[in-house]
């Protein structure tokens, strides 16, 4: 593992530049992936996701294009395989902004908002079968390479209380 003088008081640092300079883009979204879900401290089973976006040729036409992976729905991040991951064309998946702003009522629980989970299999690269997350449109339209999300479990703790009306 990489020697790293920072200390961290809340997590461990579990990252190893060595094992993963190895790995393809995809293989590294993995292995980060699985790092977080590991410590149940930071994310809960079955929670969060991850994403990158990364360079990759299309199969058809041999260019290269911007592909998002994103953890597909349903998959734990500390147990997450290639396969649990869904791949979208970016420019694909951009391109359904103007189906959703054509939408008379848009938001939260509407029909556009189904309508839009349904097309993003229209974006998929490569014939990939994982299912995109609800999640999706968040990795998709941030402004980064790489995003990660975190369910945490937060447990709250209620002492008794003494009141003169209790």
């Amino acid at each position: 593992m990489t020697a790293k003088s920072e200390k961290f008081k809340h997590v461990n640092y579990l990252w190893d530049d060595n094992a993963a300079d190895l790995l393809d883009p995809v293989e590294r979204l993995r292995y980060r992936s699985n790092i977080l879900g590991a410590d149940q401290r930071i994310t809960n089973t079955g929670g969060g996701n991850t994403s990158s976006k990364v360079k990759m040729k299309d199969p058809l036409s041999g260019d290269e294009v911007d592909v998002m992976w994103v953890k597909g729905s349903g998959g734990d991040l500390r147990t997450s395989t290639r396969a649990n991951f869904a791949s979208l064309y970016m420019d694909k998946f951009l391109s359904l902004e103007s189906i959703y702003n054509k939408a008379e009522i848009k938001g939260a629980k509407t029909g556009i908002e189904d309508a839009m989970v349904d097309m993003y299999r229209h974006t998929t690269f490569g014939l990939n079968p994982a299912a995109s997350s609800i999640d999706t449109p968040l990795h998709g339209l941030i402004p980064f390479q790489h995003g990660d999300t975190c369910t945490l479990s937060l447990r709250l703790q209620l002492p008794p209380a003494k009141t003169k009306n209790a």
